[in-house]
Order: structure tokens, then C-alpha cells, then sequence
């Protein structure tokens, strides 16, 4: 995949945050990394991109960015350029318009003014959704055609504007065909922003969540380890480095079900309460982490189905210790095929994900 489509694909991305949050437009690099990985982005590639497609453009204590190039910003208000899908409600964008073109027309051209939020309420008593009159608005100023100060909404011409954005865009020639990166864009852009309020962890991604987990069970001072082990099992290459990827793998499962004994034992679960963990932490086993995990029937964290892919990983990590392979491979340890290696982080995927379900279900006591 070239850096360009990468590129294209930030560029829908934070076009896509106009639209799904008008009033706080723009994504953190954080979230372009979200969205990137989610679109099967590797993190080289994304670095590349973004230093040429984004900028800080939101005032404030903000970490959102914006488009660094303006003259993107300037097209989506270029009605007659057609994008498949358009984001644009085009009966919102004729309802400000024409709500301007009436101010100018009452006011003049320089003493044209409009408050937002009433300009919201009106489009809202016509029946239009109000996150689209916000996007209507907000891609007009990006665009250059509104101006706002003070939540008051101008012209920046002071002149009317025709014909109307629909009018504009009937104008249009041909038919595009479906641009399938600039779909996915808005779907996992929408996603993240929901995401900001909605209670659920800020990522989607099990890695990457993990770590408000850590926070919630008071094991926030392993949030650095946790990021450490994540960041280099995504920089480790199951072809040149498969067994790398095992060992961090395997690593990630066992810090994930240790982190959450004794919150178990603290709810009095029938999860996690193998004797083993009345010990000291240094002495558990991912071997026994796993099946208890399993246990506790209703309150298991395991099915039988992760149990399996969780052994098998156990089993597969063995190969780092040489008394094993003489064991269990005495006439040679076979390779390990970089299929396995990727299977190794899938599996890591799927159980830490499995914790995370589990402690939705069972919450910290406060």
C-alpha cells in the first residue's frame, strides 16, 4: 500500500470529525493512530502520513488536529465536487445558506449576523438533525465562506450566495464510484468520538484499552510496562522475528488474568481462586492463570474456545526454554512459521478482550 492512499485515508478521517463533531472538530494523534490501526495501517507507515497530512490547528489546552493543507478544507465546500459517500446534508447546507442570504438581504452585507445556536434551533424546527446544521456550519467556515466570532455567524463575502448548495451540486457530471477507504474512515472516526462520552474505553483495540483497566484494578503504575510490551510486540515481524512475537504475546496474557486475581478473589467470584494464588505473585504459572480462568462456570473468563488458543500459545512459547524443547522435541524443535506468530497476537487479542468483557460485567467495588 502506497504512503498516498495512507494519506488519503487521514485526510477522510479528519474530514470525517467535521461532520460527527461539529463543535469540536479535528482527532488527537492518538485517535489517527486508532482509526489507522483499525484500517490495517502499520505504525511506520501511519508516522510518515501524518506528519505530512495533519497540524495543530485547535487553540487551548486542545490535542486535536486538524488539515494541515487548507485547500482540502476549502473542497468540501466546493458543492459540485461529489464524493461517494458524501457526509454533506444538503438540505442543511441550503437551510444556512438561504438563513444568511435572508440576513444580508435585511441587515446588509457587513452588519450580517447570526447566532449560532439560534441558527441550530431553527434548522432543528425544520426537522433537520442538528449535528448536520453544526457540520453545515463548521465545513462553511472551514471552507472560508462563513466567519464566527462570538458565536455569531457571518459572511465573509457579505455577499448572497447562490445558486444553493444543492442547486450547485445537481450540477454534477458522472457518478464516482464507492470510495471504500473513505467509508471505513468515517465508521471508525464515528466509533472514537462516540467513544469520548459514551463510558466506553477510549479504544477500541483490547491492547490499547487495557490500560484504563489497569487504572480502574489500581495497577496504574504498570500502565508504562503495559505500553512497552504492546508497542514492541507491534514492532516485532512474525517473518524475521516470529519467536519474539510468541514470548510478548504470551507476556500480555499472563500480565492481563494476574492483574485481575485478586480483584476475583475481592468479589468473592468462583473465578481465579486456584490455592496457587494465596502465594506469592513471583511463583504464579500462565499455565495456571489460564485454567482458573476457566473455572468458575458463569463467572469464567475463559471459554473453552480461548482456553484452547490460550494453551496453545502457552505451548507454543515453550520453544524458549531449552530443557522443554529436549523434552518435548528431542530429535529438534521444528520452525516456527510466521503464520503462528500472527496467531500469537490474535490470540493475545482475544483474551485480553475476554478480561475486559469480564470486568464490564464485574466492575471494581468503589
Amino acid at each position: 500500500m502506497n504512503l498516498q492512499h495512507v494519506k488519503q485515508f487521514f485526510q477522510a478521517a479528519l474530514e470525517s470529525s467535521f461532520y460527527l463533531s461539529p463543535r469540536e472538530p479535528g482527532l488527537t494523534y492518538e485517535e489517527l493512530l486508532e482509526v489507522g490501526r483499525r484500517a490495517g495501517f502499520q505504525d511506520g507507515e501511519m508516522g510518515d502520513a501524518l506528519s505530512q497530512v495533519v497540524t495543530q490547528t485547535f487553540g487551548g489546552g486542545s490535542k486535536r488536529l486538524g488539515p494541515a493543507d487548507s485547500t482540502m478544507t476549502h473542497l468540501w465546500a466546493v458543492f459540485p465536487l461529489g464524493q461517494n459517500p458524501d457526509f454533506r446534508n444538503f438540505a442543511a447546507f441550503d437551510f444556512i445558506v438561504s438563513e444568511m442570504n435572508a440576513c444580508i438581504k435585511a441587515m446588509g452585507g457587513g452588519a450580517a449576523r447570526i447566532q449560532r445556536d439560534v441558527l441550530v434551533e431553527r434548522g432543528a424546527a425544520r426537522n433537520l438533525p442538528r449535528r448536520d446544521v453544526e457540520a453545515a456550519i463548521t465545513i462553511m467556515i472551514a471552507g472560508e465562506q462563513f466567519l464566527e466570532k462570538d458565536g455569531q455567524i457571518a459572511s465573509r463575502s457579505g455577499l448572497v450566495y447562490e445558486p444553493l448548495p444543492s442547486q450547485q451540486r445537481s450540477q454534477m457530471i458522472g457518478i464516482r464510484t464507492l470510495n471504500e477507504a473513505r467509508a471505513s474512515a468515517f465508521s471508525f472516526v464515528r466509533d472514537v468520538i462516540e467513544r469520548r462520552t459514551d463510558g466506553r474505553p477510549t479504544n477500541a483495540e483490547a491492547l490499547d484499552a487495557f490500560p484504563d483497566a489497569l487504572d480502574r484494578l489500581n495497577y496504574g503504575a504498570f500502565r508504562g510496562w503495559w505500553v512497552q510490551i504492546v508497542a514492541e510486540l507491534r514492532h516485532s515481524n512474525p517473518n524475521s522475528a516470529p519467536v519474539s512475537a510468541l514470548v510478548l504475546s504470551a507476556a500480555l496474557v499472563e500480565g492481563a488474568l494476574a492483574f485481575v486475581v485478586k480483584h476475583a478473589q475481592a468479589r468473592g467470584l468462583g473465578v481465579l481462586r486456584s490455592k496457587s494464588f494465596d502465594e506469592s505473585a513471583r511463583k504464579w504459572k500462565i499455565d495456571d492463570l489460564v485454567a482458573s480462568a476457566s473455572a468458575g462456570k458463569d463467572t469464567a473468563i475463559l471459554d473453552t474456545a480461548s482456553r484452547q488458543r490460550a494453551e496453545w500459545l502457552i505451548s507454543a512459547r515453550q520453544r524458549i526454554h531449552a530443557g522443554r524443547m529436549l523434552s518435548d522435541h528431542p530429535g529438534g524443535a521444528p520452525d516456527l512459521r510466521p503464520e503462528e506468530a500472527r496467531e500469537a497476537k490474535t490470540v493475545a487479542e482475544l483474551v485480553v478482550r475476554r478480561v475486559l468483557d469480564w470486568l464490564d460485567r464485574y466492575p471494581p467495588l468503589k
